[in-house]
């Protein structure tokens, strides 16, 4: 497991401080792991929108816009497991444009299964409040996500504003598994202005509990970029559905 945890270091500064340039503080992975598995998990087993269990094709609601849909290998075993995000379609948060295009203000959710030998599917457990969705015409939401060889669960959250805003901004989560739930491992905030090119990339790794700070200008590659490394509090690790990935 110790092995597991360094390569899982190694693999989210690679991606998320720098290009190698991240320096490591001398704290133990291992340990910051163990103090997480002190927070209680609460059973949310009752789904309130998907099955279940299932196949992949089963398990997903029927009438709901499709965000995410993604398999790959989360926990221990060699069984593929499944990501999935739905927005339902209820008539209420439901806006149509002069033109026909639809849309949908009603809340993403999103879904964890874990695979079996016969391949099907076991929800693991329902995320509501997790994933953004499109609260007006004008902001638009985005999110991508993928599963790395070593189980990292990320999840890409993109807003652009159409009308009244001049910010980008691009946000990551990672997440992993472990003490049967999945934790809060390391973010990445990125953002510049639309006008200026002035931009600034925030990636925090919680497991060794650093932040690297870039800023630059994304027009201006004559200007510099500048990196400022801080310390992290040392506070227990988050747990996928605690809040809002905005």
């Amino acid at each position: 497991m110790k092995k597991l945890f360094i390569l899982l270091i190694v693999a989210f500064a690679l991606y998320s401080c720098g290009n190698g340039n991240y320096k490591n503080n001398g704290e133990s992975a291992p340990q910051q792991i163990e103090q997480a598995a002190a927070i209680p998990v609460e059973n949310l087993s009752d789904a309130i929108l998907f099955k279940h269990e299932g196949t992949a094709k089963d398990v997903f609601p029927k009438d709901c816009d499709t965000i995410c849909y993604l398999q790959g290998y989360l926990n221990d075993d060699d069984f593929l497991d499944l990501v999935l995000v739905a927005t339902p379609r209820n008539p209420e948060n439901m806006m149509t444009r002069s033109d026909g295009y639809e849309y949908n203000f009603n809340e993403p959710v999103l879904a964890i299964y874990f695979g079996k030998d016969d391949e099907t599917y076991t929800l693991f457990k329902e995320y509501p409040n997790t994933i953004p969705g499109a609260e007006d015409e004008f902001t638009f939401v985005t999110v991508d996500s993928y599963i790395t060889e070593e189980g990292v669960l990320r999840f890409g959250v993109e807003f652009f504003s159409s009308a009244g805003g001049s910010e980008t901004d691009q946000n990551d989560y990672f997440f992993y598994f472990q003490d049967d739930d999945f934790y809060l491992i390391g973010t990445e905030k990125d953002g510049f202005s639309r006008y200026s090119g002035e931009g600034k990339k925030v990636s925090c790794n919680y497991l060794t509990k650093k932040q690297l700070t870039t800023t630059r200008n994304v027009f201006d590659e004559t200007v510099k970029p500048t990196e400022t490394w801080t310390d992290l509090p040392d506070e227990p690790l988050e747990r996928l559905g605690a809040r809002l990935l905005d």
